[in-house]
């Protein structure tokens, strides 16, 4: 009853809004010319960037490492979906686990549930608060609807608040009047992919409206059998039947132009799925009809936003391999209500020698959580000032942060930021930076309450099964980033743009899963019909020492978790190296990144088997070339091996891997029809991105595309 009547109280909002709207536009004179569509821009310093201050600015100018995919770039590049576009980034680490999982962390290890990486569509946050990760399929907009993609390579909390740690990654969509007409996508190819979309976008000079909606299914990747190395017990994970994905999604958007220069927007939207999602505990299904709904409303006068959001989240789950303490598949049904407003501005002052950004939002969460019956809720608001100081033309210096309030927090939270920006032209630009950011504890992470029954193979005798509480920790502080960055960002010769940072991040107190008790002397499990009596003297001794009777050969004792929880750890310091070029030229473009991450230093923490290792060297290549009429594009990814330690007591290391894509099309009908060949992985390596992850093996589709 909540939610419809959040519902109606949006769409009764949505009619007087609209109403008035349509009364100025049609008392307001026409302009003399429509907007005129954004092309490419040509040089580094033409390129403007909303995400990492909240207000306009060129990329040259922003206080932050950023990296920016344009519409054309988001075509060319062949990829299979967002984790293969964006781990072209350098420095930005994507895991695929599963048909739809996909997790990525900025300059730094990232894990089954990445927490740190705020991800915005519009401004709007897609950041899941109640286990703290991003469902990427839960994006209710086709690629062909971005404008652009803004993906800030360092913490953001200063302006975006809590959950911004790592990074943000921000897509801007395309207002209604840069997409006039009618697109149509069909496609289709290996692994039962299939998929289609469609768009449609039409309007007068000071109206626009845009409806779409879109369609993808694949079936499952394989999976590794057997036991996975490293493991403190002999232990197969894999032992389930795994599943592909389905996913649906729709989205409208409504804005008006008046003639006082102020723009109002109205948004709304849906995203299905199913599929799988990877987790500590095991992976669950999710089943299909899960889905994400929202509702938007933005105004905007030159640099004044005022916004609103509702995020609308309803799904079920079953985990495939953990059962719960009653014996049966554990369940997670999962649903939250989110509210959003914010307010945030641009003001000019002393002389043009102050630019000034300043803002405030109250956002607040509604959870109904299965294996987290406690985490009912969450209230939390924060306001921000940034102040861009220029020292005339060459210097400017950026000084600001931001304060929060957030349960289940204590104490609020301040994370300040400063940043010196040296340009000696305008082609060329250095800057010196020192940022603060944070991740609260997620409702989980703070009200788990859950019993799962754990396999326990002996040798010689058979599998059992053992009880193991999970719990959440109500007392966990939020996760604390200290960042120190020197970058720089120019343009060469033919618009060859050079970027390369060298940063150092400290992040204390980190969230971890862990075992908090082991079965043993003192603490021996209870017979039952999955454990029986004559094996609980096994845990009497440990490993390697055998009991009497030595019915179960070795000892146990130590070596079988009996509760899991939640804690905060001490430092953990990561460094790296990012250099970048790139050049789009006529008809040709390319790019070469590479990044270099140090081993982390963890401080304060007895026990690191269960901290994920990054990949020390990531490595990206792309080139592509478009005369007009047929076009081809080719990219791989180089990864270095990395260990992985987050699922349970599963731990274990990938190899490196490389994975070529590529895609070759031709337009006809004056470009009002395309077809296209795109090829994910096409050697067919076996890439396995994740120790507990599917084989991402070769996928090859032909789609076709009709624009009117």
């Amino acid at each position: 009853m909540a939610r419809t009547r959040a519902w109606i109280a949006f769409a009764f909002a949505l009619l007087l809004v609209s109403t008035a709207a349509r009364a100025q536009e049609v008392a307001s004179p026409p302009a003399t010319e429509p907007p005129p569509g954004e092309e490419p821009a040509a040089t580094i310093e033409d390129v403007i960037v909303v995400t990492a201050s909240r207000t306009e600015q060129k990329l040259v100018d922003a206080p932050a490492t950023m990296s920016v995919f344009t519409a054309e770039d988001i075509q060319s590049i062949p990829a299979d979906d967002y984790g293969d576009l964006l781990r072209n980034i350098p420095g930005m680490n994507v895991t695929q686990t599963s048909a739809r999982d996909i997790q990525m962390t900025g300059r730094g290890s990232t894990n089954t549930l990445a927490t740190t990486q705020l991800v915005l569509l519009d401004g709007r946050s897609i950041y899941l608060d109640f286990f703290g990760f991003v469902m990427w399929d839960f994006l209710p907009v086709n690629p062909g609807e971005i404008k652009q993609i803004e993906a800030v390579r360092g913490p953001g909390s200063a302006v975006w608040g809590a959950n911004a740690m790592t990074g943000v990654v921000n897509l801007i969509t395309k207002r209604p009047q840069e997409m006039l007409g009618t697109s149509v996508l069909l496609g289709g190819g290996e692994l039962g992919t299939k998929y289609g979309s469609l768009s449609h976008a039409g309007g007068s000079e000071r109206f626009g409206y845009k409806l779409s909606g879109g369609y993808y299914e694949q079936d499952p990747y394989d999976r590794p059998t057997g036991n996975i190395p490293g493991t403190t017990i002999p232990y197969s994970s894999f032992a389930f039947k795994n599943s592909g994905t389905e996913q649906a999604k729709g989205d409208m958007r409504l804005n008006w132009d008046f003639q006082n220069g102020s723009t109002f927007d109205v948004a709304a939207g849906y995203a299905r799925t199913d599929g799988i999602v990877h987790t500590g505990i095991g992976p669950f299904d999710v089943e299909k009809g899960s889905h994400l709904s929202y509702g938007k409303l933005d105004w905007n006068r030159s640099a004044l936003h005022v916004g609103f959001f509702a995020n609308f989240l309803d799904a079920d789950s079953v985990n495939l391999l953990t059962r719960g303490g009653n014996g049966q598949p554990l369940g997670f049904a999962f649903a939250t209500d989110t509210y959003n407003a914010d307010v945030s501005n641009t003001s000019v002052f002393g002389g043009d020698h102050h630019i000034l950004t300043y803002g405030a939002n109250y956002r607040t969460n509604d959870f109904e959580l299965e294996i987290a019956p406690q985490g009912t809720e969450r209230d939390e608001w924060g306001v921000f000032l940034q102040d861009e100081i220029l020292f005339g033309s060459k210097v400017r210096w950026v000084v600001g942060g931001r304060y929060d309030e957030v349960d289940p927090l204590t104490d609020g939270v301040f994370t300040p930021r400063t940043s010196l920006i040296i340009s000696p032209s305008s082609r060329h630009t250095w800057r010196v930076s020192y940022n603060e950011a944070f991740r609260t504890p997620s409702a989980i992470n703070s009200y788990l309450d859950v019993t799962i029954l754990q396999p326990v193979p002996i040798p010689g005798v058979g599998t059992f099964a053992l009880p193991a509480r999970a719990t959440g920790n109500i007392d966990l502080v939020e996760e604390h980033m200290t960042a120190y960055e020197v970058g720089y960002v120019g343009t060469y010769g033919n618009n060859v743009i050079v970027t390369l940072a060298v940063y150092r991040n400290e992040t204390e107190d980190s969230i971890d899963f862990f075992t908090k008790q082991t079965y043993g002397f003192g603490n021996l499990p209870s017979p039952s019909p999955l454990f029986p009596a004559f094996l609980i003297p096994c845990f009497n001794f440990p490993n390697p020492f055998a009991p009497t009777p030595a019915a179960c050969g070795p000892g146990f004792g130590g070596r079988v978790p009996s509760s899991y929880s939640y804690r905060n750890i001490g430092k953990t310091i990561d460094k790296g190296v990012e250099a970048a070029l790139q050049q789009r030229s006529g008809a040709w473009s390319w790019f070469a990144n590479a990044s270099w991450q140090d081993e982390p230093v963890f401080e304060g923490l007895a026990d690191i088997s269960e901290q994920n290792l990054p990949p020390t060297w990531r490595a990206n290549l792309g080139f592509g070339y478009d005369p007009g009429r047929w076009f081809v594009d080719v990219n791989a990814n180089y990864q270095d091996e990395a260990f992985w330690g987050d699922v349970l007591f599963a731990h274990g290391t990938t190899d490196a891997f490389t994975m070529v894509n590529a895609s070759v099309g031709v337009r006809f009908a004056g470009d009002r029809v395309t077809v296209q060949v795109i090829g994910a992985n096409i050697f067919d390596d076996e890439v396995q991105q994740h120790v507990f992850g599917d084989i991402i093996s070769r996928k090859i589709t032909g789609q076709v595309g009709f624009n009117f």
